[in-house]
């Protein structure tokens, strides 16, 4: 139990982070609202539909380590731990140098929309299930669960947290957009630093195990 708690808080932690930047695709669900007549329920749906999409995609990182794990005895490799801290360093490092920006093709903007943005909600179930695959920190969790905790809880803690994040940003998006947007821009450039020193320092207690 004194192993697995601190693992859960770990996902947790990066899933509540890293649904608030805005390539988790919160600000793609509040314009997608935005744009129709029914906000809030449009809203709802659409943000629902983002955290459907990437816990699908999660749990199929989960079925890859599963199949994997069927020929491999993961489990019984002592050495894992630094393969989950190394993976969470590198990830630090690599937001903390080069950023940690996704590129979608809708550029974020309100009009009426280009030829990317997604048109229904079937449209964005496949731009959102598509999304889920492009963010690294599945494999992540998954080195954090080898030899301490079913996979599978863990990344349904991970993705709920992704969820919770998407759906209130998602709302508050709608609520206040105006006043919302201007405070995003301000911070947007501090959030890949703000989440690489937590990746780094969580990695390092990983390495060291500390945790």
């Amino acid at each position: 139990m004194s192993e697995v708690l601190p693992v859960y808080g770990t996902a947790i932690a990066i899933g509540l982070f890293h649904g608030v930047e805005p390539g988790h695709g919160w600000p793609i669900a509040a314009v997608f609202a935005l744009n129709k007549r029914r906000r809030w329920v449009y809203g709802i749906w659409a943000a629902v539909i983002l955290a459907v999409a990437h816990l699908v995609s999660s749990f199929a990182v989960v079925a890859a380590y599963a199949l994997a794990n069927q020929f491999i005895d993961l489990d019984g490799l002592s050495w894992m731990h630094l393969v989950a801290g190394g993976l969470l360093v590198a990830m630090g490092l690599r937001q903390w140098f080069a950023g940690h920006t996704h590129h979608h093709g809708d550029g974020h903007s309100h009009g009426d929309g280009g030829k990317d943005e997604p048109r229904d909600l079937l449209a964005l179930a496949g731009f959102a299930f598509a999304l889920g695959f492009v963010h690294e920190e599945e494999f992540a969790i998954i080195a954090l669960a080898v030899g301490k905790t079913n996979p599978w809880g863990l990344m349904a803690a991970y993705a709920g947290a992704v969820a919770l994040s998407l759906v209130l940003l998602t709302m508050a998006a709608i609520a206040a957009m105006n006043h919302f947007e201007s405070h995003v821009h301000r911070l947007e450039h501090a959030l890949p630093k703000i989440s690489a020193a937590l990746l780094v320092a969580m990695g390092l207690a990983y390495m060291f195990k500390l945790v």
